[in-house]
């Protein structure tokens, strides 16, 4: 199968589409209930065919926008890490830079080196002259790595699944 979008490389990742085999760890990475808080429609743990549904759709975004949100790979081992990379789906506000990692790779910093990698990606890729991120309120892990890449919190809010999100704002 031909590799969708483009392979991104850092120190320690490897940003790259997205493979059948992964599947399984990506379903554990939405079954976890601290991950799925803030990141799933109800902010709860997703079954095997709901992730199933959400791997189609991350799949799909490359095919229809011509970008879309990466695996984060750990360069060493080869181990799946979680997803980043830009999003838009339709009535999105803008393009977001998004993350996701697995509950065993978060607090080393891979959030911000993935998200960095694939928001410098976007700008030398899209015609869009800022990025946002939208953030659950209570999501603190997610606003430390907004603040990191250098965005900034606007006054504007965007509910994608009920709940009101803070929009954060990176530009160009």
């Amino acid at each position: 199968m031909a590799e969708p979008g483009p392979i991104l490389e850092t120190p320690r990742l490897i940003l790259r589409g997205w493979h059948a085999d992964d599947f399984e760890p990506y379903a554990a990475l939405l079954a976890d209930p601290a991950t799925a808080r803030f990141i799933t429609r109800k902010g709860r743990p997703y079954r095997a065919p709901q992730a199933w549904a959400e791997m189609a759709f991350m799949i799909g975004h490359w095919q229809i926008r011509g970008f879309g949100m990466f695996v984060v790979e750990a360069r060493d081992s080869g181990a799946f890490l979680g997803r980043a990379g830009p999003l838009q789906p339709e009535g999105w506000p803008g393009i977001e830079i998004g993350w996701a990692l697995a509950p065993g790779a978060t607090g080393r910093g891979y959030a911000t080196e993935a998200a960095a990698a694939t928001a410098q990606w976007a700008f030398r890729t899209l015609p869009a002259g800022h990025l946002i991120s939208v953030i659950h309120p209570d999501n603190c892990a997610s606003q430390r790595v907004a603040m990191r890449l250098g965005e900034r919190r606007t006054d504007e809010s965007f509910a994608p699944f009920g709940e009101p999100c803070e929009i954060w704002r990176l530009d160009r």
